[in-house]
């Protein structure tokens, strides 16, 4: 294997792990390092504490530059030589009172790979429509949980080069995502080291 598909190959595996902020987790895991902020604005921060069931009913849009600071920090303090990353679109969110969840997805990734005087460009488009049942747990030892089950995957397609980055994604058999929420904004943090900033529409 030559050293740039080498080096395309751990991108998948690190930006397919860095990229599912919302995915399954054990609900204890929370203790991944932050990556330092990018210069040209503050990433959201770890989330504090829990919100209620009231105020994460609604339909809710992904901050797409914050969650791409975010991604190009993280990949960058684990040193993947990644230049002009970029990413592009979002992921809507629609939760509503009687225990639906639905999730739209479009979400391009884009940058290039530099390896030795090798350049290897990288873009792919991911467009996914899911649904699932979402409940409250307040149970748990941190105090209340967003509970995700019966994820359904209604249409997915990957179209891309070099790598297939997973958006944000919802599935497992325990999703359970720790939730900070407010009248207009919405924080979403699974295990993983992001935090998806959502803002309701």
């Amino acid at each position: 294997m030559t050293r740039s598909a080498a080096l395309v190959s751990a991108l998948a595996l690190v930006a397919s792990t860095m990229l599912m902020t919302a995915c399954s987790v054990d609900p204890g895991s929370d203790g991944s390092p932050q990556p330092p902020a990018a210069e040209e604005s503050e990433p959201q921060q770890p989330i504090d504490g829990l919100g209620d069931t009231d105020c994460v009913v609604g339909r809710w849009g992904l901050n797409i530059v914050d969650y791409r600071l975010q991604s190009e920090a993280y990949l960058l303090g684990l040193g993947v030589p990644i230049t002009e990353f970029d990413m592009v679109g979002g992921q809507t969110l629609t939760i509503t009172e009687d225990g639906l969840l639905g999730v739209e997805t479009n979400l391009r990734t884009s940058g290039v790979i530099v390896a030795g005087e090798s350049a290897v460009p990288i873009s792919v488009t991911t467009v996914e429509s899911a649904s699932a049942e979402w409940g409250w747990d307040a149970t748990s030892a941190s105090g209340g949980l967003l509970e995700v089950a019966e994820w359904q995957i209604v249409d997915s397609s990957s179209v891309g080069e070099g790598v297939d980055v997973a958006p944000p994604r919802f599935d497992g058999d325990d999703a359970f995502l720790l939730v900070d929420c407010d009248a207009e904004t919405m924080l979403l943090q699974g295990g993983g080291p992001l935090t998806a900033l959502f803002e309701r529409l």
